[in-house]
């Protein structure tokens, strides 16, 4: 195969792996699609090779993460590159032939996962594998260890389909390690029912492609409300979305808090809202328990920020060449565990972005949270894009941690998820509504929630050392 084929082949290859995510969702694409590269992934030096896995992911990348494009097309552009470098670093260590290159496969994509989960600006974990896997009849795995161990299995079976190609008994193997893999996440713990619990979900509806600058902010508390007075749930638990509500200074003894007690109190249930609590030019993102005749009960604030949403890393160099007029106000990080204290015990309560970063949720967990909210926004995008990811990883976030999870968007897909991912309700896009259901409190911890990520990342990264150890040895010989 001559260069220019083999580029066009890894880029081609890297299109149909993005076809496996959220919106599309095709799942069985991203092993074809990386059976496909593994089997052209050939180049003599270390250079070619990094640029030959650059370009895979470039493929993947520059249409996956193209709702960036509705924050700011600079962050676009820098963003896209460097991601795909990241995971392309990896890749570079795998020999041309021989059983170390398949095995190097699934590690070379839990490592480049696990690092862009952390670099740049604190981690990107969106547009990676695991979320288009939610209806994979293997997503039960992420019990044992998170959405990494999801991925690496990914990286399995798209060796193991290479291998059907170039080596039999690589291709046994791998069938192996796959089927022992799956049948453990389906014996692994998911945790236990303890008492039910009546909940709703909030969705205030309104169009997409807006965001805090253009948008009546005051309609979109105004709006829960309404939807509320349409269909009143008689439930124990309410959840907003993401920026209902706006104090101008302290959000306890607000105005928008007071209303929020009244509503509490007239629908004799705890609400789970959101604040943009602001101080001239800085905000914080806080999640709130408001409980009938208690009031304010429980805050959190974000952790997690959206970088080139509620912060602009190196502000003062891009806005030389970049209007940030849609983004006026920095926000500060919070501290802790994602956690809310309610009349029913601790409430697991990660807001938006965060939903994406699994040692979120089981901060959460560990604290005692018994079910999951997550506030949600969804209104600054204009297409299903970010919606659609998001609602996939409170689906594997639910699985993960055996839980129950309770996503409210204002515009997106607001859903009420069970421990085994399935989408119990969903609204649809734009729409104001409320969804009720009988969830459960439950107990018990996860594989995941006990060890976290570093056992599969550990591993990947001995597999890593050991390929590009054979990788030397095969060069030297």
């Amino acid at each position: 195969m001559t260069d220019w084929r083999r580029r066009a082949a890894v880029v081609a290859f890297g299109v149909v792996t993005c076809l496996s995510l959220p919106p599309w969702g095709w799942w069985p694409l991203a092993p074809v699609g990386l059976a496909g590269f593994v089997l052209v992934f050939r180049a003599e030096t270390l250079k070619q090779r990094l640029l030959l896995a650059w370009m895979f992911w470039m493929g993947v990348y520059s249409l996956g993460l193209l709702w960036m494009i509705d924050l700011t097309l600079p962050g676009w552009i820098v963003a896209t590159p460097i991601e795909a470098l990241i995971m392309a670093a990896p890749w570079a260590a795998l020999p041309d032939r021989g059983g170390w290159r398949k095995a190097g496969v699934p590690a070379a994509l839990v490592v480049g996962e696990a690092t862009r989960w952390v670099v740049p600006f604190g981690g990107v974990p969106m547009t990676n594998l695991a979320l288009g896997q939610v209806e994979a009849p293997w997503v039960e795995v992420v019990r044992i260890a998170g959405p990494l161990l999801l991925i690496a299995l990914v990286g399995l079976v798209a060796a193991m389909l290479a291998g059907l190609l170039e080596d039999q008994r690589s291709a046994v193997a791998a069938g192996a390690v796959v089927i022992v893999v799956i049948i453990a996440g389906a014996l692994a713990p998911s945790g236990s029912d303890d008492e039910p619990l009546d909940v709703a979900v909030v969705q205030a509806g309104g169009e997409l492609g807006t965001n805090a600058v253009n948008s009546d902010e005051a309609a979109v508390f105004d709006r829960h409300v309404a939807a509320l007075e349409a269909q009143p749930p008689d439930v124990d638990l309410i959840v907003w979305s993401e920026s209902s509500a706006v104090s101008d200074g302290p959000l306890d003894g607000s105005r928008r808090m007071l209303e929020l007690r009244a509503l509490a109190d007239l629908y004799d249930a705890t609400i789970i809202a959101n604040f943009s609590e602001r101080a001239i030019d800085r905000f914080r993102n806080a999640a709130v328990a408001v409980a009938p005749g208690d009031g304010l009960v429980g805050r959190y604030d974000k952790v997690h920020l959206v970088p080139f949403g509620e912060y602009v890393p190196l502000r003062g160099f891009i806005e030389n060449f970049a209007d940030l007029s849609l983004i006026p106000r920095e926000a500060i990080a919070g501290e802790g565990d994602a956690v809310l204290d309610t009349p029913f015990g601790p409430v697991a309560t990660v807001i938006s972005f965060e939903v994406y970063f699994p040692a979120r949720v089981r901060s959460g967990i560990q604290a005692g949270g018994r079910i999951v909210t997550n506030p949600t926004l969804a209104s600054s995008y204009t297409t299903t894009m970010v919606p659609a990811q998001s609602l996939a990883s409170a689906q594997l976030r639910a699985i993960e941690s055996g839980r129950w999870v309770l996503q409210s968007s204002t515009t997106g897909f607001t859903a009420i998820i069970d421990p085994g991912g399935t989408v119990v309700a969903r609204s649809g896009l734009r729409e104001s509504t409320v969804l009720t259901a009988t969830a459960q409190l439950r107990s018990g911890r996860t594989w995941a929630v006990r060890l976290g990520k570093w056992p599969v990342t550990a591993i990947a990264l001995l597999l890593i050392g050991a390929a590009a150890g054979a990788r030397r040895e095969a060069v030297s010989r």
